[in-house]
């Protein structure tokens, strides 16, 4: 009776991570030397050595968490990418100087329609990656997996990018819930899916402080920034020499300005982040349970902060340790709520890819 009671229900499912960031400071000069000796190739196989770190310091009911892709994967999915997208994006701008001047309209329309293409574009690369991602990371042997279209992902990011511009950010709750809806509902682990029943409404009240702070601080940022390129257009146009170390200053100041508020609208904006992880973790179903995530505000704008500082100040080689250092606060913090009928779950029938995330690559996106 008890054994058919447990079949029935499952079994909880306990989340840990056992990592530490300091303990990814050797890999992050590790990866800094190799991609200079290598002439930046060694990335492909830099960022699988750290994802296979991060996998594996996840414990679910003590047991580790796999990341089975390669570099050399990741790699001829870059190089797959440069030769069918980016080449014949660099001959389709040299045919349009050749076709049409620079200045003419046809030209700034040629121009314009790649960059809608590109956009498009985005979001299929975000959705690829994700793919190929979860194909890679297995637990107990049982593998993620992503069906859907990633075609029609990047379909509905292009059109809700544009709504977000239009409303001047005011739609990117709407956005952010309506595309992790799609990920969510078409993320498997083995058959067995994952559901997600969040809504917009929901945090959009916490978004509104973070928008008009956003909007606030662009504005003061373009005033206090007016005088600047008044003293550089007065260098410009003065018809006397300049001297360089005047050009320098003005750009130093507005890099500065640039800094200084990038970095404050992070802040502000951890705490929507925060409210919109833990609501997104809790509205997601998994068998018979949901996540709960309890990050907080404060901790999110700390992480921030000293991530920054740690990447600035370590010229970019620790890198890893900040993304460590986010990844364990993420998974310290993650809990499930209910059980899970592990019977049930069957191993994944998706045929992998030979290559790896290589639009992503291309368009630079994501960090690890």
């Amino acid at each position: 009776m008890d054994n058919q009671s447990t079949s029935l229900s499952g079994q909880p499912l306990d989340i840990s991570w056992t990592g530490r960031g300091s303990k990814f400071i050797g890999l992050g000069f590790k990866i800094f030397f190799l991609k200079i000796i290598t002439l930046g190739i060694y990335h492909f196989w830099g960022k699988t050595e750290l994802r296979r770190r991060l996998w594996g310091n996840i414990r679910l009911n003590s047991e580790p968490v796999e990341y089975t892709g390669t570099g050399m994967q990741l790699f001829l999915g870059f190089l797959l990418t440069m030769l069918v997208l980016f080449l014949p994006a660099m001959l389709y701008i040299i045919a349009l100087t050749f076709m049409f001047q620079p200045e003419s309209v046809m030209f700034f329309v040629g121009i314009g329609l790649l960059y809608v293409f590109f956009l498009y574009l985005i979001g299929v690369a975000m959705y690829s990656a994700q793919q190929y991602r979860l194909s890679r990371t297995q637990w107990r042997g049982i593998r993620g997996q992503l069906k859907g279209s990633k075609w029609r992902y990047g379909f509905t990011t292009f059109w809700t990018t544009l709504v977000s511009i239009i409303t001047l950010g005011l739609a990117v709750p709407w956005q952010s819930i309506k595309l992790n809806r799609i990920m969510t509902n078409n993320t498997h682990f083995g058959e067995t899916p994952m559901h997600f029943t969040g809504k917009a409404r929901d945090i959009f009240k916490y978004y509104l402080i973070p928008w008009a702070g956003g909007i606030g601080g662009y504005g003061l940022m373009v005033f206090l920034l007016m005088p600047v390129f008044g003293r550089l257009k007065g260098l410009t146009e003065s018809g006397a020499p300049v001297d360089p170390s005047k050009i320098f200053s003005i750009q130093l100041t507005v890099f500065a300005y640039i800094i200084i508020f990038g970095l404050l609208m992070s802040v502000i904006y951890a705490w929507y982040q925060s409210k919109y992880y833990n609501y997104t973790a809790a509205h997601t179903h998994f068998s018979n349970g949901s996540f709960n995530l309890n990050t907080t505000g404060k901790g999110l704008m700390w992480l921030v902060i000293s991530n920054f500082l740690i990447i600035i100040l370590s010229l970019t080689i620790l890198t890893p340790v900040a993304v460590a250092r986010m990844f364990g606060y993420i998974m310290n913090n993650l809990s499930f709520n209910g059980n899970v009928d592990l019977t049930a779950i069957q191993q994944s029938e998706q045929t992998l890819s030979k290559t790896g995330e290589g639009l992503a690559e291309g368009f630079d996106i994501g960090s690890f």
